[in-house]
């Protein structure tokens, strides 16, 4: 009886992971960031201009919440040697490859896709690439939607930085995110973008200025993420249009340890 019910239970939870994986990616998430490229570019833009200023460290990349890497700059990617990509979603490795795949191989980058839960296992995975620098490319705000547990969330996601402390570590997150009155303030996404901004300064105060600047109505979601980095860490503020009349403010910071805390 255990052996007859034991693939139809795999085969929904493949369907689930295969629909949203998690709450983190899925086919919903490619179908809708596919469609929305164009309206994404100033947003994208941005990133890659933020990116291409930090100095990775070391020319081995731990990838984390790779997905298809919808809004990761090619120029980035190419100062590595190797990759190793990491992801729930059974759909990333694929579409990864086809994204960023030809151009990676054509400059002799190998890339690695591993289907794993690397928050899970991060301390494993830095015992075993004790060099490798580490991204969390839009991953951390989700989390609390993985854990749903606010509190467990915000524990797990403040617990990263010693963790990561002594490691060339970065991520880019959704900071808040919610609706807004109209798109007219996506003409204005440089001009909006906040470079320079110290993390420990984001309060209750800093949270409603961001919102004001893009029109927000209704109740907005903070992700929990104010935690992410060590303190004084300077980050960017980078509002992204998510959807019609819908902003997610990304925060984007690297940390780049002293050799003192090496």
């Amino acid at each position: 009886m255990t052996k007859r019910h034991a693939l139809p239970a795999r085969a929904l939870r493949f369907l689930r992971d295969l629909w949203h994986a998690g709450g983190t990616g899925g086919l919903s998430w490619h179908v809708h960031a596919c469609c929305t490229r164009v309206p994404w570019q100033a947003t994208v833009a941005q990133l890659e201009s933020v990116l291409n200023q930090f100095t990775p460290g070391s020319s081995h990349l731990l990838l984390i919440g790779a997905s298809a890497g919808w809004m990761l700059p090619s120029s980035w990617l190419q100062r590595f040697k190797h990759i190793d990509a990491y992801d729930i979603d059974p759909l990333a490795s694929r579409l990864f490859d086809w994204r960023h795949g030809h151009m990676l191989r054509s400059q002799g980058i190998c890339v690695q896709h591993h289907r794993q839960d690397a928050l899970h296992t991060l301390s494993e995975l830095l015992n075993r690439h004790p060099q490798a620098c580490v991204w969390f490319d839009n991953l951390l705000g989700q989390h609390r939607y993985r854990v749903r547990d606010e509190i467990q969330a915000e524990q797990d996601i403040a617990a990263l930085k010693e963790k990561l402390q002594g490691r060339h570590w970065g991520s880019v997150h959704d900071l808040y995110s919610g609706p807004t009155h109209d798109m007219q303030w996506t003409r204005r996404i440089a001009a909006l973008t906040r470079a320079g901004v110290d993390n420990s300064r984001i309060d209750s105060q800093h949270a409603q200025d961001l919102l004001r600047e893009v029109g927000a109505k209704g109740v907005w979601v903070d992700h929990l993420t104010c935690q992410v980095f060590p303190q004084n860490t300077t980050t960017t503020l980078i509002p992204w249009a998510f959807k019609d009349r819908y902003c997610h403010w990304l925060q984007m910071g690297w940390v780049a340890p002293t050799p003192a805390t090496r």
